[in-house]
């Protein structure tokens, strides 16, 4: 039961924001106020230690010179001597042994067994004098611990120290050899002291984790209030309100960046929508007018009987709309697959001057037929690579769509020129120009969408589907290139393609390198 209850507390704490700051607050306060009371705690018991330890050498150190100036007469002024430290420190008793551990005198108070005394003693002639903390830690590590604790039946503490004073001969005294001095320094009352520190420690302690849980979600809550505030704002924007966006005047810095981005992506979402539904409209109308005609004719058709030659007729008539639908169709089709990441290219090394060629070849009939002169130019070092790396139906497509929309737009009696500028790196620029009317800059952001069309009346739809140019930015999408156009008044206008050519070690490096650097920066690469 308590593991099921835990794994639910868990759970709960992992899908709670609130609940994760909450509990690092407290964890972090309670780890605090836990190190330092009980770094206070333990520096306070060694300093009350070694208080009580200078205090018994202190004595020590007197006893030896009075019992030096006595001659180290105990019998005489042995029972004296302990008494008067006894006196003036009603906590430190003590008494003076012989060589053999024998009772020779003690205070009134000293009530502690021989047998329980420190078997090491310390010589009272490597007690430093002016002795002080930083001497006793220094004497602690010559020599162990100077004393021991010893607690009576009846619950009273007491710190042991056992040190030898060494006799000069030719003294009178009963007994040869050093003494010995057992000093009891009754500790009780700071044990005491001690145990309610820690007593004081621990119920501050548990204070701190109910302060600090307390506090620590009502912190939270006012983090996350931001963060909730901007979710409040993101449910409310739908297909219906994709203009709204998160204010982040007031929004904490660290969420700021998360709500542009957040912003960023309506921004991407409004266009795309917005797109969408043009490009629905826009389809609508393509498709509607040959499925009219071809209802119409239909239905004229049927409304009485036809002769054979008059069926074929109408047959006839309908071939050019399904020639129209199936192209638009395709087109479609090629756009959307074009858009999937998963689309792969078929690369490879194409000589552009055939390419060219093969594409001149093509639509220099239809050029004739209108009266316009279909020239290829190439711009290449001589000797210098005159290939692109690129897939070659794509290659193919791409140009044959700008050129079929150069020649429907160029002037009669004008030229569409097809120049290649390859560069040894591989990368390489094709530009399509004719001499026509020109194209607003407004419509030139837009004229690689799909069915935009720059006549509003949508004159020769028969012919186009507004999505040649389409395909070609697919296309350049799929090659990491980028389509441009740039027209004006009084100068040609000028599709380009720019192929950033591979991105291995089959690259061809060479003097051309920075060149096609600068071009990729003219077109805003």
């Amino acid at each position: 039961m308590l593991i099921a209850w835990m794994r639910r507390a868990a759970a709960a704490l992992r899908s709670s924001m609130t609940a994760q700051i909450g509990v690092s607050i407290t964890l972090i306060s309670v780890m605090l106020v836990a190190g330092c009371g009980y770094a206070v705690m333990r520096m306070t018991r060694e300093q009350l230690r070694e208080g009580g330890e200078v205090l018994m050498l202190a004595n020590l150190a007197f006893l030896h010179e009075d019992l030096a100036v006595a001659q180290y007469d105990v019998e005489r002024i042995g029972q004296r001597l302990v008494n008067r430290i006894e006196t003036q420190l009603g906590s430190l008793h003590v008494a003076l042994l012989d060589d053999q551990r024998r009772l020779l005198a003690a205070s009134d108070w000293f009530d502690v067994p021989l047998e329980v005394l420190p078997k090491s003693a310390l010589s009272t002639n490597e007690i430093p004098p002016g002795i002080t903390h930083r001497k006793l830690r220094w004497l602690q590590q010559l020599y162990g611990p100077l004393t021991e604790v010893w607690t009576t039946p009846d619950g009273r503490m007491y710190r042991l120290l056992v040190a030898e004073i060494p006799v000069p001969e030719g003294q009178p005294r009963a007994a040869r050899g050093p003494l010995a001095v057992a000093l009891a320094l009754e500790v009780t009352q700071t044990r005491d002291a001690v145990l309610h520190g820690w007593k004081v420690f621990f119920g501050a302690l548990v204070a701190s984790v109910v302060a600090a849980s307390v506090l620590g979600m009502l912190i939270a809550r006012r983090i996350v209030i931001a963060a909730r505030r901007l979710g409040t704002a993101a449910s409310r924007i739908s297909a219906r309100a994709l203009h709204e966006r998160l204010a982040l005047a007031d929004a904490p810095r660290e969420l700021q960046e998360s709500g542009l981005a957040f912003n960023r992506m309506l921004d991407r979402l409004e266009s795309a929508f917005k797109r969408l539904s043009e490009f629905s409209s826009d389809l609508a109308h393509d498709l509607r007018t040959p499925i009219n005609n071809l209802l119409g004719e239909a239905q004229v058709t049927l409304s009485k009987p036809r002769t054979a030659e008059e069926y074929r007729a109408v047959l006839e008539s309908a071939v050019e709309d399904y020639e129209r639908i199936s192209r638009l169709i395709e087109a479609m089709l090629f756009i959307a697959r074009a858009e999937d990441a998963r689309a792969s290219l078929q690369c490879e090394w194409i000589e552009m001057r055939q390419a060219a060629e093969r594409v001149r070849d093509y639509f220099e009939p239809l050029a004739d037929e209108r009266g316009i002169t279909l020239a290829c130019e190439l711009h290449c070092k001589p000797q210098a690579a005159t290939r692109v790396w690129a897939d070659k139906t794509l290659l193919v497509r791409a140009i044959g769509n700008l050129v079929t929309n150069a020649l429907r737009h160029a002037t009669p009696g004008s030229d569409v020129r097809l120049a290649a500028t390859p560069y040894d790196d591989g990368a390489c620029l094709i530009e399509v120009s004719n001499e026509g009317p020109a194209i607003e800059a407004d419509e030139q952001a837009r004229i690689f969408e799909r069915l935009y069309r720059i006549d509003p009346s949508r004159e020769g739809s028969a012919t186009g589907s507004g999505l040649g140019l389409a395909i070609v930015k697919s296309i350049m999408d799929l090659h990491g290139g980028r389509a441009t156009v740039t027209s004006g008044t009084g100068q040609r206008t000028v599709f380009g393609l720019w192929f950033p050519g591979p991105r291995g070690a089959d690259s061809p490096v060479g003097e051309a390198v920075p060149r096609s650097r600068e071009v990729e920066q003219s077109l805003g690469l």
